[in-house]
């Protein structure tokens, strides 16, 4: 479950520059708002987007885990699938299908969204909600292109986050990785490996047939 809360809340690694004290959202980097705006527009002038990636799981006095994942969104509907989860959302009702349990977790969208996955244009809307103050920690040339690493910091103490990482090829316009760093010592790293715009999709794919898993248990978690 945190793998996928991760994911979303994507967006962690080494603390903010210690020369500089960030309190408050207003605080933040103003070029890493540029990067950040020139991407969500990006983000958001796509129909649909598949997007695959990988994600280690580091756990404290645990060996890493590696899993492979792919995320289709298309407007406020998405599925994402990773190797013991899978996600589905219509955009009213979001269920959470956990492999080994054979146990799926009815929500609401709006609450599953937060609690289960995000979609990669709820990623980026992150930095516009005023819960981290963020600046660019690093920028360097990797191959032929231009990575930036902008680092945010939650500013609420009762996060369970210390600190993200999120990694953008400049000249690309595109999303590399993000690195989140829990207090609990957690380590969670999400690499892109694709991302396919405006794709059609069939919206049958966004929901949940519990019919096709005889057996299964159903955890109803709506309000209503």
């Amino acid at each position: 479950m945190r793998g996928w809360t991760m994911i979303m809340i994507l967006l962690g690694a080494l603390q903010v520059s210690a020369q500089n004290t960030y309190t408050k959202a207003s605080d933040s980097d103003p070029k890493a708002k540029v990067i950040l705006d020139k991407l969500k527009a990006t983000y958001n002038g796509y129909k649909s987007m598949e997007v695959k990636f990988d994600i280690d799981l580091e756990l404290p006095n645990k060996p890493k885990v590696t899993q492979k994942g792919t995320i289709i969104q298309s407007g406020t509907k998405f599925q994402a699938k990773m190797t013991d989860q899978e996600v589905f959302s219509d955009g009213k009702t979001t269920w959470l299908y956990i492999k080994k349990n054979k146990e799926v977790q009815i929500m609401d969208a709006a609450e599953g969204a937060s609690s289960a996955v995000m979609s990669p244009k709820q990623m980026m809307t992150l930095y516009e909600k005023g819960e981290y103050v963020y600046t660019i920690v690093e920028e360097r040339t990797v191959g032929k292109d231009v990575w930036v690493d902008i680092e945010f910091k939650p500013l609420k103490k009762r996060s369970e986050y210390s600190k993200i990482r999120l990694t953008i090829d400049k000249k690309a316009n595109k999303m590399v990785s993000l690195r989140v760093f829990s207090k609990d010592g957690s380590k969670y790293t999400l690499k892109v490996n694709s991302l396919t715009p405006n794709l059609k999709y069939d919206p049958a794919i966004f929901v949940f047939n519990t019919k096709s898993y005889p057996g299964i248990h159903i955890e109803d978690l709506r309000m209503d």
